[in-house]
């Protein structure tokens, strides 16, 4: 039976980043779809205004929509905030819910506190309270993109928008998630150097956040996308189906 994937993008990315990935699980028979989060890609919404209740929606209103049923929706990075409010909106909809080597909030906290994080700082001295990736630093580039051909990361980080902050610095609520009953899976991905704050592995410190979450283990950058989509769609293709 073919599955059905709605894929989440993560900060500065955009719906364009899962093409190849969309490619290989139709080749594996299921369908696929990505969204263009508000703010990033084709969606054009004030970054300024830009919240995580505005990515939930987003999300949500394209499974409606669509009349997506059985839904696997997945979520890579920060897209990982995104997920757990969309499958909270709409249950009935979403078959399970898999985090792409991405952020698992704590209940009720930010990934980033507005009050004493730098990022935040930085993001309300920008133009719409967003973030360009290059003003990330060459630590945060160089764990972003450590298994990527210098082709490949040229490509990407021209391809990239600014990162607006308000969904960065809201409270996460992952209680309601949880109490949907809805399975989780974590795709791991083995070399993800990415630095993050409090993270210095994003498995297990994210991954153990979930409850008995599947796991899948894929030899792969933060960027697996783009480095290893054929790998990272069989991974989502045997979550999908509990394997």
């Amino acid at each position: 039976m073919a599955e059905t994937f709605v894929l989440v993008h993560g900060a500065w990315h955009g719906a364009w980043c899962w093409g190849a990935v969309i490619n290989q699980l139709e080749k594996l028979g299921d369908h696929a779809y990505a969204v263009d989060l508000p703010g990033h890609g084709m969606n054009r919404a004030d970054r300024s205004k830009v919240t995580l209740e505005s990515y939930v929606d987003s999300v949500a209103e394209f499974i409606e929509r669509q009349d997506l049923k059985n839904v696997v929706l997945a979520g890579h990075s920060l897209g990982g905030l995104t997920i757990p409010g969309v499958a909270a909106k709409i249950p009935a909809r979403i078959k399970r819910v898999v985090w792409v080597t991405a952020l698992v909030a704590l209940d009720g906290q930010p990934i980033v506190d507005p009050a004493t994080s730098p990022l935040a700082a930085l993001a309300e001295s920008q133009p719409e309270k967003s973030i360009p990736i290059e003003m990330m630093g060459k630590e945060f580039l160089d764990g972003l993109s450590n298994d990527m051909a210098p082709a490949v990361k040229e490509y990407v980080l021209s391809a990239v928008g600014p990162q607006p902050i308000g969904p960065m610095i809201a409270a996460v609520p992952m209680a309601p998630y949880f109490a949907t009953g809805i399975p989780s899976s974590y795709l791991v991905c083995e070399d993800d150097k990415t630095p993050v704050a409090g993270a210095p592995n994003w498995h297990p410190h994210f991954s153990s956040r979930l409850k008995n979450p599947t796991l899948k283990f894929v030899k792969s950058g933060h960027e697996v996308m783009f480095t290893h989509p054929v790998e990272c769609a069989r991974a989502l293709h045997e979550l999908a189906r509990g394997e």
